[in-house]
């Protein structure tokens, strides 16, 4: 949107706004500009008219909420003062930028509910799709040991997991199906075994390396939505976290050549397997201080990658951000690793 400034009845100047208004889920931090390059630009938030008396813009306008934005550029020693304006001065036009904000539980209710077998699933369609039109990509989300269960709800609204591929800012900018399955809340369920057999209350890694029955099934409904759907089969991602961090990695000694780029997060891999990684695109995340799934995990896995030649990337939160094991929080808000995902295609 652009509002402009007049001297002598010429446009001198634009107001814009970045990002542009629209909806979103994620906090925006928004930045005004006017093209003259004295002009000073003065903005409310709360829906009054803004007016040199308002606050003068100094950087970017920090939005967590559905908020409109009023805004004026003013020039100091205009030749043409206009009505409102302080003498010697010029106002533009009144700019007005709307940031609408979604909900995570707004932007579940767009997933499909399906079922393949015995396992649901949510799935996310881009609104652009057209069938037989243009393919889009796909993220799979392999949710945490917590979110186990058959309600169809849980693996959408615990975590950002399964959401923020589905957000207004990140189906703008890349277009994507989401899909996201539930695994068993049994013994012996899950996207990663991390639960003693006799009691699921209780952690236990040893068999953590072991290849479940849920991630299988969900690599076999990777492919029924592949073939019902246009999906790129050379943009098919995998993310995960806890239990499904290692999940992700699994799919891997299932599938070898499904997924083009992989996302774990807080889980771990299997050391005498990570060699054949070494050509996968990987951006791993792990938290120092995690109590649960200990970081150990994650970095022997990368050794083992890079070690073998491979260039995955990797980050750990230090233990004073007290993430513990919840190192998804920040990982799934990386705008960074959102458009590296996204620029990941399978080779050959």
């Amino acid at each position: 949107m652009e509002q402009y400034l007049f001297e002598n009845g010429e446009k001198v100047a634009a107001l814009t706004a970045s990002p542009a208004p629209g909806a979103y889920y994620t906090d925006q931090h928004v930045r005004l500009r006017s093209a003259a390059p004295d002009a000073a630009i003065h903005y409310t938030l709360d829906g009054s008219e803004p007016s040199v008396g308002s606050t003068r813009y100094s950087g970017p306008i920090a939005v967590k909420r559905t908020t409109t934005i009023k805004a004026v550029a003013i020039r100091p020693e205009d030749r043409q003062p206009v009505a409102g304006a302080l003498k010697g001065q010029a106002v533009s036009e009144t700019a007005t930028f709307r940031y609408e904000f979604e909900s995570r539980e707004t932007i579940a209710s767009r997933f499909l509910s399906f079922t393949y077998r015995s396992m649901p699933y949510r799935l996310y369609i881009p609104a652009q799709y057209e069938p037989g039109g243009e393919p889009y990509p796909l993220v799979l989300f392999l949710h945490g040991g917590a979110e186990r269960g058959d309600d169809n709800e849980r693996q959408l609204l615990a975590s950002d997991g399964a959401v923020i591929w589905a957000a207004p800012e990140h189906q703008a900018a890349n277009p994507s199906f989401v899909l996201a399955p539930q695994a068993r809340n049994v013994p012996g369920g899950g996207f990663g075994l991390t639960r003693d057999a006799a009691n699921d209350d209780v952690i236990e890694l040893s068999r953590v390396f072991e290849v479940g029955e849920d991630v299988r099934t969900a690599v076999e409904i990777v492919r029924l939505v592949a073939e019902q759907y246009g999906i790129d089969r050379d943009r098919l991602y995998v993310t995960g976290l806890s239990q499904g961090g290692f999940g992700t990695f699994h799919t891997y000694a299932i599938a070898p050549d499904l997924f083009a780029a992989m996302v774990p997060i807080a889980g771990g891999g299997d050391p005498d397997k990570m060699p054949a990684l070494a050509g996968k695109p990987i951006w791993a995340f792990h938290a120092e201080d995690d109590a649960v799934i200990p970081v150990s995990y994650t970095r022997e896995a990368i050794e083992r990658i890079r070690e073998a030649g491979g260039a995955p990337i990797y980050t750990e939160y230090a233990a004073d951000l007290n993430y513990n094991h919840g190192s998804w929080v920040p990982a799934y808000a990386n705008k960074q690793m959102i458009e590296w995902l996204f620029r990941q295609r399978k080779q050959g």
